[in-house]
């Protein structure tokens, strides 16, 4: 039986050993949870770049200790500046969720189908898009959750220098999965909504800072934390995303 699902997407925490320009990302990820703690979610999913730079243990250590209390069920996904046998190692993930190096599976919460990819090399292997080609069932609803939006989006800095390399590849299987229409992503620290093919491609900021779009050149625009709220109810799925306001805000 289908129940309605809510859903939290915090994605790009960076969680490092100091401050980024300022900016205290272990506060602001706390900050953060602390305040969806108090909604009534059925799930969490960090959508990557969990770490600042590759992978570095005592942050995923970090986290799973800040998480070990969070109310709910949570899902980790790799983003680029993550390792995923680290993940796996520290998380305790299960192996049918890490197959040859790659974070990708299918998760069912309240009846409701999830599916996983894995962009950290900022790529989608081929193995990773026969798997989900496998999984076409049209009269299934699912949702799709990569960390890399599998298209140019319309962000000059992301666009030129830090997009998924196999977009054309990407495209061409998704177009195949009538079943996928809403595809939830992170990495280019921006709040957007891009529809292609039916498809929506929902873009969560980060809770670090967020990029300007309309710079060539990286220019930050705000750092105020950001993430989305998931509402899956009967066949519709609404979305939006919520900023934090003070006196969280640092």
């Amino acid at each position: 039986m289908l129940n309605d699902l809510t859903i939290a997407q915090v994605s790009d925490p960076h969680i490092g050993p100091a401050k980024y320009r300022g900016i205290n990302p272990r506060q602001q990820f706390l900050d953060v949870l602390q305040v969806l703690a108090k909604k009534p979610l059925d799930l969490l999913v960090l959508s990557g770049d969990l770490t600042a730079v590759e992978g570095e243990p005592e942050a995923y250590t970090w986290i799973k200790q800040t998480l070990a209390t969070f109310p709910c069920p949570y899902i980790l996904m790799a983003g680029n500046h993550d390792h995923v046998a680290r993940m796996k190692r520290v998380f305790a993930l299960p192996d049918s969720s890490v197959k040859n190096g790659m974070l990708y599976f299918s998760h069912v919460v309240k009846g409701r189908r999830l599916l996983f990819l894995d962009s950290s090399p900022y790529r989608i292997a081929k193995r990773q898009l026969e798997w989900l080609s496998t999984l076409s069932e049209p009269k299934e609803p699912a949702l799709l959750f990569v960390h890399h939006p599998p298209l140019k989006c319309g962000c000059q800095f992301m666009d030129e220098h830090h997009a998924l390399q196999n977009i054309d590849e990407v495209w061409q299987v998704l177009s195949q999965c009538p079943q996928i229409q809403h595809i939830f992503c992170g990495h280019y620290h921006a709040e957007k909504t891009v529809i292609k093919n039916n498809k929506f491609i929902h873009i969560t900021p980060s809770t670090v800072f967020q990029i300007e779009t309309q710079n060539p050149p990286f220019s930050i625009e705000h750092i105020t934390p950001g993430w989305r709220i998931i509402e899956w109810k009967e066949m519709q799925v609404q979305t939006y995303v919520e900023w934090l306001t003070p006196p969280f805000y640092h």
